[in-house]
């Protein structure tokens, strides 16, 4: 294996003020450092090792085969877990990392950039429009904080066992080790410069380091800039929802919304119509533009190929069924919040074509099976029955509201038939999935048909849309079941996951579905404090897990930062201020009370909705709340609705905005006091 050439030398860099180290959950807190559409990105590790140019493995020893290793002070001691890393200005793709030897404090900014010799650095920025090749940057500042001379030291090494380097050019195969004797109060500074892949020949060491933090930090607010912006009182909430954001650009790939950098690392349907839903309410109109390709094609041995299979089926996991419905809810949804109707009628016939599939899949079962009008068993991984011997309550869920998005994408186009047609198939479908239910013998919905397998897809009931009504017994009992029973209910305020081989374990991002159905149905106490569990279970730099290991606060598979779990934190903090119901749209349905104390603001910009884009503000005052609203004006809602405490009535009234007054929330919930409430278990 060649290693990346590197650099060390002096500079004048204004690297940023630390802050007291935050809570961080997990135990194995990963990072990341890249750029937008890029292949590949580089992670850094809980114990702080970057890994660049390398295949990532899912354990521990594997990742340390290849990995710059940093060590500082007199004894040269290695950055470890110790070590906190934070994100500058809270959000940007910036690891700020700090470790104090004695009175010698030693201050680490890590960040990418495209390489110096880009032609045009400011497009490839945004896209490897010169190759996926990337310099990471790792900027030292070292101070003496105390009163007499002392000396200091910084080495970096290569962890592992690696080949002889080809050129001699210098690398870390050769530890580079520097020292300084500092006087008090007198910093020195000094950068690293690390290409992802080896660049022969090439010399960094007379590029200026701040100049090109300054373009990065550039690039990424400017891009933030002009997308949505949603700022609550909530710091944590407002940075994590922007890192969110982040997350999905580093870890898209040309476009192709990818589940994570360095694992995951490919799209799947599954995953990619929430992430793209993501993608659309923050505004980032050229990033969902790209996204929403590959659910109809992708690039495969060399050639253009259809998502879509011959008999119409969507599919990205082999042989499961959900994709089919996924992907034609994120084609609707796409449709509904950029009203792009030539797009929906160049889409519309495979939309079609898709719920084709499912009208004949429902009659494969003959009329007096137990499972007449329902889709064929097949293998599901959310729901850990991989035999293929069950039939899956999501699959049918999932093809049930594609049946619905296709038939409001039909009325959308002016095709009644359609449109009539596919109502009275999910008319049908509907009864069929209830006369299931009853031989089931069960008060809720069960992971499948025959009872076995964990909650899943059998969750996703009103939301992203809902196909029962919100009041409807069986939600309600699943509701109950998943909370309070089932494995012994949630922990941390969260679904518990497992397939009977692992560890206990808890699923965030499975455990947002839940959520979401409270949402819908106005339990407004109890997504906030669900809310605050989701945010909890997250790192320092705001990256969120796969599934955990909540006993030792683990992350499986090392899954940090996973992107679903980011876009589903992005959208439940949206929805609970702006969510779009039917024909209707509601405002903070669900938000803590405290966010509209007194001189609290909550401030939202250019958010898309199903009805155009809107602004929002809105002020607590000694008396209420103020609110100053521009509403959506490409399509007039049949109702805009308010959704205030008791405690916090509205001072300007507006007709084009109805009231409607909840009781107070019995408890203050906010991040600090669920932290707490996780040190005390």
């Amino acid at each position: 294996m060649r290693w990346p050439n590197l650099f060390l030398i002096a500079l004048s860099v204004a690297l940023p003020v630390w802050a007291e180290e935050p809570f961080d959950y997990f135990d194995n807190s990963w990072g990341v450092i890249g750029l937008k559409d890029y292949a590949r990105g580089t992670r850094i590790t809980p114990d702080n090792k970057l890994m660049i140019g390398a295949s990532l493995g899912t354990t521990e020893q594997e990742t340390d085969k290849a990995s710059v290793q940093i060590r500082f002070g007199k004894d040269l001691a290695p950055l470890s877990r110790v070590q906190t890393k934070q994100l500058m200005d809270g959000w940007l793709p910036v690891n700020l990392l700090t470790a104090q030897d004695g009175p010698v404090r030693y201050e680490f900014t890590l960040w990418a950039t495209p390489l110096p010799s880009a032609k045009d650095w400011q497009k490839a920025f945004a896209w490897p429009s010169e190759g996926e090749n990337f310099l990471n940057w790792i900027a030292v500042r070292v101070v003496n904080t105390g009163n007499a001379a002392c000396e200091a030291k910084l080495r970096f090494e290569q962890a592992g066992s690696y080949e002889k380097p080809k050129h001699p050019v210098p690398s870390l195969t050769a530890p580079r080790e520097f020292s300084w004797t500092l006087e008090p109060q007198k910093p020195v500074e000094c950068f690293v410069a690390i290409p992802w892949e080896p660049v022969e020949g090439t010399d960094y060491s007379h590029e200026d380091a701040k100049v090109w933090l300054e373009r990065a930090v550039q690039y990424w607010r400017g891009l933030m800039a002009d997308a949505a912006s949603i700022r609550v009182p909530c710091e944590k909430a407002t940075q994590a929802y922007l890192a969110a954001h982040v997350c999905q650009l580093i870890a898209s790939d040309h476009g192709e919304l990818h589940g994570g950098e360095g694992f995951y690392d490919e799209f799947y349907i599954r995953d990619g119509a929430y992430q793209i839903m993501e993608v659309e309410e923050a505004g980032l109109w050229d990033a969902a533009r790209n996204a929403i390709k590959p659910f109809l094609t992708h690039q495969a041995g060399g050639a253009l190929r259809r998502r879509q299979l011959d008999d119409g089926r969507f599919e990205s996991q082999k042989n499961q069924f959900d994709a089919n419905g996924q992907a034609l809810w994120a084609l609707w949804q796409y449709a509904k919040i950029t009203a792009d109707r030539p797009w929906l009628e160049q889409v519309y016939p495979q939309m079609r074509k898709a719920t084709d599939w499912t009208m004949k899949a429902r009659r494969l079962a003959p009329a007096d099976s137990p499972f007449a009008g329902l889709l064929p068993a097949a293998v599901a991984d959310g729901e850990s029955l991989w035999e293929g011997k069950n039939h899956i309550l999501g699959y049918d869920f999932w093809n049930l509201r594609g049946l619905l998005c296709t038939a409001d994408a039909a009325r959308t186009l002016g095709k009644t038939d359609d449109a009539d047609l596919l109502l009275k198939e999910a008319t049908a479908y509907r009864e069929a999935i209830d006369k299931a239910w009853q031989q089931t013998g069960v008060p809720h919905f069960p992971p499948s048909w025959e009872k076995a397998g964990t909650h899943w897809g059998n969750t996703e009931t009103l939301w992203p849309t809902p196909i029962f009504p919100s009041n409807d017994s069986r939600v309600t009992a699943l509701m109950k079941e998943v909370r309070e029973n089932h494995l012994g209910g949630f922990v941390e305020g969260t679904i518990r996951w497992t397939d009977g081989k692992i560890e206990p374990a808890i699923h965030p991002y499975m455990s947002a579905y839940t959520t979401m159905t409270s949402l819908v149905r106005n339990e407004d106490e109890k997504v906030v404090e669900e809310f605050y569990w989701y945010l909890l279970h997250s790192t320092a730099t705001h990256g969120f897990p796969e599934g955990l290991f909540y006993k030792r606060h683990f992350a499986w598979s090392n899954t940090i930062p996973h992107v679903t779990g980011a876009s589903n934190y992005a959208i439940l903090l949206r929805h609970m201020l702006i969510h779009e119901q039917d024909d209707e749209l509601h405002l903070l349905m669900a938000i803590p009370d405290w966010w509209l104390d007194k001189d609290n603001e909550i401030k939202i910009e250019r958010a898309p909705t199903h009805f155009g884009p809107m602004n929002l503000q809105i002020r607590g005052t000694a008396q209420g709340v103020h609110i100053e609203f521009d509403p959506p004006l490409r399509q007039t809602p049949k109702r805009i609705v308010l959704h205030l405490p008791q405690s916090r009535p509205l001072e300007n009234p507006s007709e084009r905005v109805e009231v409607v007054v909840r009781a107070n929330q019995a408890n203050r919930l906010d991040f600090p006091g669920v932290v707490s409430r996780y040190r005390a278990r």
